[in-house]
């Protein structure tokens, strides 16, 4: 049932506006909970004391933040959908969310319990970054990047560095430090300020401007590499490039909230009966359901067994594993 213009203009304005009603919501719900006037009077500058640094101290980055997450992570996912050419690809294919595992591990075993947000961010992004280099590395024939090679690469590889986070983990003494990189690896936005997510958004904003800017490469490779060649595309630039900015993108994504899962397979797959195959339509359209999706979720996170929070990518998991197998039987693929 591909929409046509008129209908997808609606498509993107309804998503928009769930949008914008679910972050207020969000921005309401909690241990002090909020009527929606309070809120806006608190966002607009409002000078009740107790509101306002509720909300814009502490709800507005994390909302913000879990937008900015799972928007990434959707046109993430649908952009390596079309360059591997495989629908099952997701953000974290290339060994990116078990690469960043093992630099939390190691951050744990370096600082034990005294480790920082900073420092483990840091290492998981440096350790999500050499990741995907070897993966590139692996995979690399002759100056091309042949789909295939890059998915068993990123397998091989992601294999590897959960045996090596296990090993690291075993290594660490304290139990607390052990427990913080866990309950990171389950994917969490507790954790976000505002500093964090300035320099997260100023990092993955511009990387997901390009992605849907080359919406066209996008769809030249899903006809094939003979294909696009033939229409004059470089083929093996294009693939590198985008395989890197899908890399740039969701390493700083795990870094900043961890292994969010479900997020970059689901949401392009439940659109794309209503936008068709055209990135061009397909990947606003992620961006804005996708930051809808992991809106909700976390505000689920940490409501459903409040005072008590779940790691939002249980709930990412537990909700788009079903979610996923309903889609794979409606749409009858061979």
């Amino acid at each position: 049932m591909r929409l046509g213009t008129a209908a997808y203009v609606g498509l993107m304005a309804a998503g928009a506006g769930a949008l914008l009603l679910a972050a207020v919501f969000a921005l309401g719900v909690g241990a002090a909970e909020l009527p929606a006037g309070r809120v806006l009077d608190a966002l607009l500058g409002g000078a009740d004391a107790v509101a306002r640094p509720i909300v814009v101290e502490l709800r507005l980055p994390r909302v913000l933040g879990a937008a900015l997450v799972g928007g990434g992570l959707a046109v993430t996912g649908a952009v390596l959908q079309a360059v591997l050419r495989n629908p099952l690809a997701d953000p974290y294919v290339l060994g990116i969310s078990s690469g960043a595992s093992v630099g939390a591990a190691l951050a744990a075993l370096w600082a034990g319990a005294a480790v920082g947000l900073l420092l483990r961010s840091g290492l998981a992004f440096a350790a999500a970054l050499i990741s995907v280099g070897v993966v590139y590395r692996v995979a690399q024939v002759q100056g091309r990047l042949p789909p295939v090679r890059l998915i068993l690469a990123g397998v091989a590889l992601s294999a590897f560095a959960t045996a090596l986070t296990g090993f690291l983990l075993f290594m660490v003494p304290e139990a607390t430090a052990v427990r913080g990189v866990v309950f990171w690896l389950m994917g969490g936005l507790a954790g976000v300020r505002w500093d964090g997510l300035a320099w997260t958004a100023a990092w993955v904003l511009p990387f997901v401007a390009v992605m849907i800017g080359t919406a066209r490469w996008q769809n030249l490779l899903l006809l094939g590499d003979e294909a696009a060649l033939a229409l004059g595309l470089d083929v093996a630039r294009a693939r590198r490039a985008l395989v890197l900015l899908a890399a740039l993108t969701a390493g700083a994504l795990v870094a900043f909230a961890g292994a969010i899962g479900f997020v970059g397979l689901v949401v392009p797959h439940a659109l794309r009966p209503f936008t068709g195959p055209e990135h061009r339509r397909l990947l606003p359209a992620t961006l804005v359901f996708g930051a809808l999706l992991l809106v909700v979720m976390d505000t689920g996170a940490r409501t459903l067994m409040a005072p008590e929070e779940l790691p939002v990518g249980i709930l990412t998991g537990l909700l788009g594993g079903p979610f996923f197998l309903v889609l794979l039987r409606g749409q009858r693929w061979g």
